[in-house]
């Protein structure tokens, strides 16, 4: 099983305190896009946005949904935390060797427990710039190095 995980670039110069709040702000904001059924997909260095392809037939019956959300269980997006951080970056992910991890595995690669499948994949790890900048509005500018 792969670790799930994101490291996020921020500028350099914002306190400990403000990196491990702009990484729950980013974790928020990442279980926030999900729910509306978007995700990340990254392109050279760069994400875009993009719609999550939609639940199989036979699945949307079964969970009695048809609109991709991530939180049919719920525990995955939950689990979604500020692993690390340092100046100039954010890690966000999953306890590696974790359920969460495997699943959000699973939903980052379209394998569901079986071989990955593109077509079936929702990436949702990852901000694109204007996410991160719209995050970064809220807080003080980092502080210049001396």
């Amino acid at each position: 099983m792969a670790w799930q995980k994101a490291r996020i670039p921020i500028p350099d110069g914002y306190t400990k305190e403000q990196r491990q709040a702009i990484g729950k702000d980013i974790c928020d904001f990442i279980r926030e896009r999900c729910a509306v059924g978007v995700g990340v997909k990254k392109h050279g260095e760069h994400y875009r946005t993009y719609d999550f392809p939609e639940y199989s037939e036979s699945y949307a019956k079964a969970k009695g949904q048809t609109r991709v959300d991530l939180k049919l269980e719920g525990e995955m997006l939950a689990a979604l935390d500020v692993l690390s951080h340092e100046a100039g970056s954010i890690l966000i992910g999953y306890r590696n060797g974790t359920t969460e991890n495997g699943k959000a595995e699973g939903n980052q690669t379209g394998s569901y427990g079986g071989e990955a499948n593109a077509r079936r994949a929702r990436s949702f790890l990852g901000l694109t710039r204007a996410e991160l900048n719209a995050i970064l509005a809220g807080y003080d500018k980092p502080r210049k190095a001396r």
